[in-house]
């Protein structure tokens, strides 16, 4: 399953469409997870019905499921942008999976954008932070994923993923013992992750070498 299906249906209650479409938006997004296929047919339908931006939304997943990823992306990202009467909580989450899914169509271009437009809907969120940190590392606009992994480790020091990804940023940056010590908590907070451990390797190997 897909990081951004899973992320969905997590958040399927933040969602906020009429309260009458809120139960058929939760069951389009777990009937996803069973077959995607059924699932965007079924959603197309509801959508021509008049079902709004929650049909697109589950219209766009479905399409990232079967493998259609960039075109997904955009049109969830379109559906987020023109979603004037959804909350800024929904429009940020669905701007997100936008990001994410031009990440796995390693579109990386797209996937800022998306990324870009759903930290004005949600600031501070510290999960669209790290979309971004991956976002910019992809680019190899280091310093950028440096600043964008150190705000959000300043709202959420406990993931060891976002002190993963400024390690990364750091190691790219030639700051190697800054590094160093990013993997290093990486590693504390999440012992048995491959990433951290072979990140943790490329640190030590450039250090000795550098």
């Amino acid at each position: 399953m897909a990081p951004v299906l899973i992320v969905s249906a997590l958040l399927a209650t933040a969602l906020t469409p009429a309260p009458n479409d809120q139960d058929r938006l939760q069951a389009c997004l777990g009937a996803i997870q069973d077959d995607a296929e059924e699932a965007y047919e079924d959603a197309l339908t509801w959508r021509h019905q008049g079902g709004g931006w929650p049909a697109e939304h589950c219209v766009s997943l479905a399409l990232i499921a079967l493998g259609q990823e960039a075109p997904g992306a955009l049109r969830l990202r379109e559906a987020a942008l023109d979603a004037d009467i959804a909350s800024d909580l929904s429009r940020a989450i669905m701007l997100g999976q936008s990001g994410d899914a031009f990440l796995t169509a390693e579109e990386y271009d797209q996937a800022l954008i998306s990324y870009t437009a759903a930290l004005e809907f949600a600031p501070h969120d510290t999960v669209l932070l790290g979309g971004l940190a991956r976002t910019y590392l992809a680019l190899e606009a280091f310093a950028d994923a440096e600043d964008t992994a150190s705000r959000a480790l300043s709202r959420n020091d406990a993931s060891a993923t976002l002190w993963r990804l400024r390690a990364e940023a750091r190691l790219a940056l030639r700051s190697y013992d800054q590094a160093l010590s990013d993997i290093e908590t990486a590693r504390t907070l999440s012992p048995e992750d491959i990433d951290v451990l072979v990140l943790r390797g490329r640190i030590i190997d450039a250090r000795r070498t550098g």
